[in-house]
């Protein structure tokens, strides 16, 4: 019976991880988000300020 729970433990700690792992790259992509926002404003201000340059 020993042997089941140790490999139930084991299983479980698996899922835990992989559930932990998940989050971690649901965090990273939201900091890729939000950092993509932030480049596309600043391209944004870049592209007002060469338009306004040209006029």
């Amino acid at each position: 019976m020993i042997e089941n729970e140790d490999i139930f433990n084991k299983i479980t700690g698996m899922v835990n991880l992989n559930d932990a792992h998940f989050k971690v790259i649901l965090d990273n992509q939201n900091l890729i988000l939000k950092n993509q926002e932030v480049l596309f404003k600043e391209f944004k201000k870049i592209n007002e300020r060469l338009d306004k340059l040209e006029e």
